[in-house]
């Protein structure tokens, strides 16, 4: 009964967020044809620290929506209460039973694909005494300019 009041607590305190249900569907980003937003998706596996084995992720019921906790207090192997987080942007097959899906908003203005580029250029330079002095550049014509020549 006390998980079910936390539950429609959270619901309550999270229902003027759009949930991107409709969104990505058959790709792994785009945008949301409720609100508009950029959203990539990813996928979470937790494992164990002590023995590294995967555990069965759920969603924490209080809290912030996308906070991803483990299903049961302790690690079925070895009994630790430790976990750490793996990302993944693709799912592995043997991962399925795992993993759980998120879908987070992406700022695509300050991304590194739209931000601004820099270049940079490099002088070499020359030292002075390897430097090879050219030889003016002489020519001679037969005319000064602006007279023509009789033939």
């Amino acid at each position: 009964m006390k998980n079910f009041i936390i539950y429609l607590f959270s619901i309550l305190t999270n229902a003027s967020k759009c949930r991107h249900a409709n969104a990505l569907l058959n790709s792994n980003e785009g945008y949301c044809p409720d609100c508009g937003v950029y959203l990539k998706k990813y996928y979470y596996v937790l494992r164990c620290s002590c023995c590294a084995h995967k555990r069965e992720a759920s969603r924490a019921s209080f809290g912030t929506r996308d906070e991803v906790v483990p299903a049961s207090k302790y690690c079925p192997v070895c009994g630790g209460a430790e976990f750490y987080i793996e990302k993944y942007e693709k799912l592995n097959i043997t991962d399925i039973n795992f993993a759980i899906e998120v879908k987070e908003e992406y700022d695509i203005s300050n991304s590194g694909l739209y931000g601004e580029s820099s270049t940079k250029v490099w002088v070499e330079t020359v030292e002075e005494d390897k430097k090879e002095e050219a030889p003016p550049l002489l020519i001679e014509y037969a005319h000064p300019a602006g007279v023509l020549g009789v033939l």
